[in-house]
């Protein structure tokens, strides 16, 4: 083909295309416009060659546009497209997009320039109004998607990158339901279902964040909808609520577990919160209905009366009252009024609090009661603070240290009251107070005017609800009185010890020395028994027989003194021997007497192996085992038990008879001097008593039992041991 004819197509092509093109020559005029660049301008087929092409450039922009000439003559490529405002020729401005060249010629100079122009007016509107959009979504809290018919996300603003850590090329294309949790999810069908049906769905979940972590959200869909009116989509914003629900989660516990009684009344008087665990009607059965359906009639009218003055008020309102619950019990609130107000103003209800002051009232009362108490005190009571100084100083310590209250309260109690040679002591015991323990001393204290005294002194420590260490609480007690009373008392019962040891020791000299004139009336009546015989009448012989009886029983009682007094005076060996050793004791002792009465003694064997005073404890048992010999059953052969257990730091041995038994009289009375059961059996009644003071004398007991007469006796021998 030749240049001629490429030449006149590329002519042709140039004058039909619809883009507006521009040719220029080495100044910078124009050498050609074609038609669309005649449109674009509106020339209205003015011939524009010569015409600086700068020119038609928006005033203004004339500098900007011969720069870019002046650049394409030098032999610059502007390789992108340049967007200009231009100037038609009517006067008005376009914005349009160039794309512009230099010319060369075949040894490579440029010869000119040329120019293709578009109207981009619309589209850079366009361009604004959807950046301006972007940057609206991008920066609103809420997270903006939209989503296909098939649930997948087709859209993801940034916000939706910040709350769910996501970045929108890792998620465009997939399922949305990869930002819910499991659980939660509704899917595609259910949601577009929703959306056919009702236009809009707002509703809470639990979304999943890229980390898997959960965070509640509110959700509202609408659908996207094409040129004929079916769904296409949806847009989807989600707005992260969890702080919104746990601030109001936390609300709800406080409100739940507030001591108080919280409620929110509507202008009908109906509750639309009620919650007080501890009050008449629980929060479930508060809701919705009124005080009338809650509460006794005189304390619904009561709260309807108070809510109307406190919105005739307009400001809240505190009242108090007492209010008797359904156990019987009264209690006494402090009710807190408060009308709500709309936002135009208007009441829309009354809120409630309402403090149970029951148990303050009741240790205001406490309170009062116990000040009276300690004004009324006799004994001094203080009060001391952290730092020893005095706080409280009754009127009893007024008396017992003799000095005025203002005198004493705010000085050290320690320097005030304290002798210095206490002082040792008294730092000891505050500090065991300062460790929690209550106790009571004897002490020395001293009066305002010097002089000390003996006082009985508690202290106890005081302590904060926390349990902070605040301070003592002292009671102090002028003992003056009860010491010389125990100095008189100690000093009678030692004259009584002594009394009593000189009359033990009497009474043991004077039953030895009243042996030798019994045994010599003994003798001398035993002799003229025997040497007159012959001549006596039965009834001088009776005589006789009635003397020599009587200076027995008087000798036996005699004997018996001196046993007595040989314990009290403490003549008794103390050789310490198994309780087996004892027990052999006595029942060797009493063999033969236990063989004449066919008597049966049964001993548990093995006793344990512990050590007792074998001369007591023999001697003891000796009398016991005895006894039970002697006072037996008419017709039945005695039958005694012997058994011995280790009861802690003691030795118990009992012995058990089937004998005669003893009534509730006979219990105390047996061991006595001089005393006996009811029986007939021979005796000087003083065993028992010797028994018994021998063994109180080891610190252990002897005792008796019986389940009456005639039914046996058990007594029982309690021996302290050295293990």
């Amino acid at each position: 083909m030749s240049e001629l004819l490429l030449s006149d197509l590329f002519a042709a092509a140039v004058k039909s295309l619809p883009l507006a093109i521009v040719f220029g020559d080495r100044d910078g005029r124009v050498l050609y416009a074609n038609p669309a660049a005649d449109r674009l301008l509106a020339l209205d087929g003015a011939d524009v060659r010569g015409v600086e092409a700068a020119s038609f450039a928006a005033p203004g922009k004339e500098d900007e546009a011969r720069a870019i000439v002046r650049r394409l003559l030098a032999g610059e490529t502007v390789e992108d497209s340049v967007t200009l405002e231009l100037r038609r020729e009517d006067g008005s401005r376009f914005l349009a997009e160039l794309t512009i060249s230099p010319l060369f010629d075949d040894a490579g100079g440029v010869v000119g320039t040329v120019g293709l122009a578009r109207d981009v007016t619309e589209r850079v509107a366009t361009e604004d109004e959807a950046a301006r959009l972007r940057a609206v979504v991008d920066a609103t809290a809420q997270a903006i998607l939209g989503v296909d018919a098939d649930g997948k996300i087709l859209f993801f603003s940034s916000s939706a990158e910040r709350l769910f850590g996501w970045r929108a090329e890792e998620v465009i294309g997939r399922s949305g339901d990869l930002l819910v949790v499991p659980e939660h999810r509704l899917g595609a069908p259910a949601l577009f279902a929703a959306l056919a049906s009702k236009g809009m769905l707002r509703r809470e979940t639990v979304a999943r964040r890229r980390d898997g972590s959960p965070v509640e959200v509110e959700v509202c869909s609408a659908p996207i909808r094409d040129a004929t009116g079916a769904i296409t989509g949806a847009a989807i914003t989600v707005l992260d609520v969890s702080e919104h629900r746990r601030e109001h989660r936390l609300l709800e516990r406080i409100v739940e577990n507030a001591p108080n009684a919280i409620g929110i009344k509507d202008l009908d008087g109906r509750y639309l919160l009620f919650s007080y665990g501890a009050g008449e009607a629980p929060s479930p059965e508060a809701v919705g209905r009124t005080d009338a359906e809650l509460f006794a009639p005189d304390v619904a009218a009561r709260s309807a009366e108070q809510d109307r003055t406190v919105l005739e008020r307009g400001a809240p309102t505190t009242f108090r009252e007492t209010i008797r619950f359904r156990d019987g019990t009264d209690h006494q609130f402090v009710t807190t009024k408060f009308p709500l107000v709309a936002s135009d103003g208007r009441y829309e209800g009354v809120g409630v609090i309402a403090a149970d002051v029951t148990e303050l009232r009741q240790a205001e009362l406490d309170q009062a009661r116990l000040a009276a108490l300690v004004e009324a005190a006799p004994d001094a009571i203080v009060a001391r603070d952290e730092h020893g100084r005095i706080v409280t100083w009754n009127p009893g310590a007024e008396i017992v240290f003799g000095l005025r209250a203002e005198d004493a309260i705010g000085r050290s109690y320690a320097d005030l009251v304290v002798p210095d040679e206490e002082r040792a002591r008294f730092d000891a015991l505050l500090a065991e107070a300062q460790g929690g323990r209550t106790l009571t001393i004897r002490a020395m204290r001293r009066r305002g005017d010097g002089s000390q005294f003996p006082a009985q002194v508690s202290v106890a420590p005081l302590t904060l609800l926390d349990g902070t260490w605040s301070g003592t609480l002292a009671m102090i007690r002028d003992i003056t009185d009860l010491v010389e009373a125990e100095v008189a008392l100690r000093e009678r019962a030692t004259q009584l010890e002594r009394s009593n040891a000189e009359l033990e020791r009497f009474a043991y000299a004077a039953s030895h020395d009243l042996q030798e004139p019994l045994h010599s009336i003994m003798l001398s009546a035993g002799a003229v028994s025997h040497a007159a015989e012959d001549r006596l009448a039965d009834d001088e012989r009776e005589l006789l027989a009635n003397i020599d009886a009587a200076a027995s029983r008087l000798s036996a009682q005699i004997r018996g003194l001196m046993q007595v007094a040989r314990v009290a005076i403490g003549e008794a060996a103390g050789e310490l021997v198994p309780v087996s050793v004892a027990v052999a004791d006595a029942l060797d002792a009493l063999r033969a007497a236990t063989v004449e009465a066919l008597a049966e003694v049964i001993v548990d064997e093995p006793l344990p192996p512990i050590e007792v005073p074998r001369s007591e404890v023999g001697l003891v048992l000796q009398n016991v085992i005895a006894n039970a010999i002697r006072y037996r059953r008419e017709g039945v052969p005695p039958r005694v038990h012997v058994t011995a257990e280790d009861a802690g730091d003691l030795v118990a041995i009992r012995v058990a008879d089937n004998g005669v038994g003893l009534s509730e009289a006979d219990l105390t009375r047996v061991f006595g001097l001089f005393e006996r059961g009811s029986t007939t059996a021979p005796g000087t009644g003083m065993g028992l008593a010797v028994a018994r003071r021998m063994i109180e004398r080891l610190g252990g007991s002897l005792e008796a039992s019986s389940d009456g007469p005639g039914r046996g006796s058990v007594f029982t021998l309690r021996v302290p041991y050295a293990r």
